[in-house]
């Protein structure tokens, strides 16, 4: 069984967690009488070496503290958790940890995000009937190997069809897509194939693979006068990218930016005159709210200005 979600994180400690998840997987468990006083959960995290917990360990740490003050929750069971740490891409490893946490009797397996290290774990689950939760998106195909499949990550035809809505509104007819990966093309294709169907003039650019430096690739966008660009990516490279644009006066009143990454509250617009200290216009937020009837508070705003605003 695979559980696919996409993990949150908000920078700071402010780290939300689908709640709804864990008693979600106690009925796939078959956990619907006679509860057990003591539930384990595995969790696989990648890490640098001797370096802080990331935003998925934390998450996962918040959910199971949270449910457990909660005695409404699970009134009877306390919800415990072994927690291993690997290096990126190491599935040898990611194995081993795997094999150790299902000696101990775990009712299911968090992580590790990676492909290499999350396949690894994944044939495990399968061959042992263990549920397994990948906390990154990835394209559904047909996989007879598991019984149960649930994706709680939003459909990516629906969010490209979305992105493609926005680029409608704002009446774009050149757009730059800028992808991490190939399969930020998949999570794209609505968009990647309006040409065909809309006026629509687009531009594919791939970020580099091996550095965070996008400057170089800024630098030809600037130079093209590139104006509308969708990025594709993470949220750290997209903040990365944010401070680089800054520093190279691409976040005046002519460039537009669409990032596609759900790990904010939502896929920010950055439009208007920006500044170090006003990362979001009022006139972006207002378009937001008038056209998709979105209603931001002010904590939000806040939020979201701080954490792409730091330079």
């Amino acid at each position: 069984m695979k559980i696919t979600s996409h993990h949150l994180m908000i920078t700071g400690l402010a780290i939300r967690f689908n709640l709804r998840l864990i008693p979600l997987l106690l009925l796939f468990l078959g956990y619907t009488r006679g509860m057990p006083h003591v539930l384990r959960f595995g969790g696989i995290f990648e890490s640098i070496e001797s370096g802080p917990s990331g935003a998925e360990e934390l998450a996962f740490k918040f959910a199971l503290n949270t449910i457990n003050r909660n005695r409404t929750l699970l009134p009877n069971t306390t919800l415990t958790y072994d927690i291993q740490r690997i290096n990126i891409f190491d599935s040898f490893e990611a194995s081993r940890k795997a094999c150790d946490q299902l000696s101990l009797g775990v009712a299911a397996i968090f992580g590790p995000s990676h492909s290499s290290s999350a396949n690894a774990v994944q044939s495990i689950c399968n061959a042992l009937g263990v549920p397994h939760i990948q906390t990154k998106w990835k394209h559904q195909v047909s996989d007879n190997r598991d019984s149960y499949y649930v994706s709680l990550y939003p459909d990516f035809s629906s969010l490209s069809r979305a992105i493609l809505d926005l680029v409608h509104f704002f009446k774009w007819r050149t757009v730059t897509v800028v992808y991490d990966d190939s399969t930020g093309l998949i999570r794209l294709q609505e968009l990647i194939k309006a040409p065909s169907r809309y006026n629509i003039r687009l531009k594919i650019r791939q970020l580099p693979t091996e550095t965070k430096d996008a400057k170089p690739l800024l630098k030809e966008m600037k130079k093209a006068k590139e104006f509308h660009v969708i990025f594709d990516c993470g949220h750290e490279m997209a903040a990365w990218i944010l401070k680089q644009a800054l520093a190279m006066g691409m976040m005046t009143e002519y460039y537009h930016y669409i990032f596609t990454t759900l790990a904010q509250t939502l896929s920010v617009l950055f439009a208007g005159k920006l500044n170090s200290s006003v990362c979001v216009s009022d006139k972006s937020f207002s378009s937001l709210r008038a056209k998709f009837n979105i209603e931001l508070s002010v904590e939000t705003k806040k939020r979201v200005q701080r954490d792409f605003c730091r330079v």
